[in-house]
């Protein structure tokens, strides 16, 4: 059974508590830091991001374990993921994001939520919104931290420009930071952000 829009109203009103005039921290997981190594000249297959310290090592939601199922069923092992996989299922697109192929998923944490406005929230609220919110995360082909490096535009499937950028040791997608990226699934690429990427509205 599905849940209800009511039930993921209620996980984004509970993610927003605190929200108010103060700046909200940056976004990340909780867990030990683990810098993800990607020295020059390492595989393409190296984690990028600083904060891949709430993968664990082994077991249900470890990179060994995301890599043998599908994008939606390897983010909905870690519960670090749980407001943005709520999503994902209420607005009933898991089934046509795990039939993808070779497509990027940029899932912010749970605490990026904490983040949104409270006309974000409301925005939010309404399916239509939902819907659009979470295919503006999604970009229909493979994305690398090579390619994101080269600071080009791709299209998501909101059917909106997204622009990928590295600074410094940061890779970035509309301003987004990447917390940990490059985590493979069995049909797509996974990039955890510390922001909600909303389209303009």
């Amino acid at each position: 059974m599905r849940p209800s829009l009511a039930s993921m109203a209620v996980l984004l009103t509970l993610a927003v508590v605190g929200c108010g005039t103060t700046t909200p921290s940056p976004a990340s997981p909780t867990g030990s830091p683990v810098p993800a190594t990607n020295p020059a000249g390492a595989s393409a297959a190296a984690h990028v991001g600083s904060g891949c310290g709430f993968i664990p090592e082994r077991g249900s939601g470890s990179f060994k374990s995301m890599s043998t199922q599908r994008a939606v069923s390897a983010v909905a092992s870690n519960p670090q993921l749980s407001v943005f996989t709520s999503a994902i299922k209420t607005a009933a697109l898991d089934d046509r994001l795990n039939a993808l192929h070779a497509f990027t998923l940029f899932i912010p944490v749970n605490s990026a939520f904490s983040a949104l406005s409270k006309s974000q929230v409301t925005y939010l609220r309404k399916p239509a919104n939902l819907v659009r919110v979470v295919r503006h995360q999604v970009v229909p082909a493979s994305v690398t931290p090579a390619r994101i490096a080269r600071g080009v535009t791709v299209s998501s499937l909101s059917g909106a420009r997204l622009t990928l950028a590295k600074h410094g040791p940061h890779y970035q997608v509309n301003g987004a930071t990447v917390v940990c990226g490059n985590i493979k699934t069995a049909n797509g690429t996974i990039y955890v952000i510390d922001r909600v990427l909303l389209p303009h509205h």
